[in-house]
């Protein structure tokens, strides 16, 4: 895990719980805390109140490791955050909703969900639980099947499972291996479909949702992911999010950062310069994919047939890396600061 992993920035910051008898024996507190010095995470235990009101995805998740059982962990995204998987932050897309921090309890004892967490009864092996930080969370490996398999969608699947493999905490052949020695369990068809569907070369939530309505909605051909173009000057065009390469169709998700003045400018001269070199573009944001998608889905299949329709004699852009791209050490050096960032637009 990267030590610039948002969880690790964030634990510099953040308490941990301390049971009261605990607070009481080290003299802080007499009776009860100050509820303006203290916060009460769990039943008798509560971490010093910070000097904001809201709560770090890392806290929330500390507020609620004294629920975890012997034997126990947590699960689902807060165990991929916590293994440096910035992108599931335990807060929902469209509603920016607090999602609850899930533990596996690995045998049902009978607890109640709450807003803030909730529980599985699942089988938990010794090796898929590790320590980290002090907290017990399961292996990445098993919080991907966890995460796939529980979520509300496949398309909340397909977003876990992408996050994981982008952040190379998860290989997507040893998610098959173990998706094949657990049939039968609750959810493995939905995570074993959200496997087939991944791909580890998303950039974010917002990119993956749209190759989902891509793909399952609007049916149209596995789009290569990321790819570079380049002019036959051997100039980048730029990174398109999806690309046809038969249709010559790139399709781009505009995320919140898009709205920035100076990322709409070099977005439109990107765009200009992708139809300049005789590509379809089609832009889709989140409004697209949170609304109606009857209208994106015939854009997205309208623009398909448009580019398979174009005059290929007036394509001037190539999938070939020039060999200064090629030699580059890191091709993110070729990026311009709005295409880095993104690696980080939801």
């Amino acid at each position: 895990m990267s030590p610039q992993s948002q969880f690790r920035r964030e634990l510099r910051t953040s308490y941990r719980p301390q049971a009261l008898a605990d607070l009481q024996a080290e003299g802080l507190v007499r009776r009860r805390p100050s509820p303006s010095a203290w916060r009460r995470t769990t039943r008798d235990h509560y971490v010093r109140r910070a000097e904001t009101a809201a709560l770090t995805p890392t806290q929330r998740i500390l507020d609620n490791v004294p629920l975890i059982p012997p034997g126990g962990a947590v699960t689902g995204w807060a165990a991929a955050f916590v293994q440096g998987v910035d992108h599931l932050d335990g807060l929902d897309m469209w509603t920016m909703r607090e999602l609850p921090v899930t533990i596996c309890c690995g045998a049902d004892l009978g607890r109640r969900p709450t807003p803030q967490v909730t529980y599985t009864r699942d089988r938990l092996a010794g090796d898929d639980v590790c320590l980290v930080e002090g907290i017990r969370v399961v292996r990445p490996l098993r919080a991907v099947f966890d995460g796939a398999r529980l979520a509300e969608t496949l398309e909340d699947a397909v977003v876990f499972v992408d996050a994981c493999a982008q952040a190379r905490v998860v290989d997507l052949g040893e998610l098959s291996r173990y998706l094949a020695e657990h049939p039968g369990w609750k959810g493995v068809r939905q995570a074993a479909r959200a496997f087939e569907l991944a791909d580890p070369a998303a950039r974010s939530p917002g990119e993956s949702r749209l190759r989902v309505c891509y793909l399952v909605a609007a049916r149209l051909p596995r789009p290569e992911v990321n790819p570079p173009i380049f002019d036959h000057e051997e100039r980048l065009l730029g990174i398109a999010d999806l690309l046809d390469e038969e249709a010559g169709l790139v399709t781009e998700f505009d995320g919140s950062l898009h709205r920035e003045r100076l990322r709409h400018h070099d977005d439109n001269i990107r765009e200009e310069a992708f139809e300049s070199a005789g590509l379809i573009v089609v832009r889709a944001d989140s409004l697209d994919l949170k609304g109606d998608r009857g209208a994106l889905i015939r854009r997205l299949r309208d623009g398909h047939q448009r580019g398979l329709r174009r005059d290929r004699r007036h394509d001037r852009w190539t999938l070939v890396e020039p060999q200064w791209w090629i030699e580059q050490q890191d091709p993110m050096q070729a990026l311009t600061a709005h295409e880095k960032a993104d690696l980080f637009d939801f």
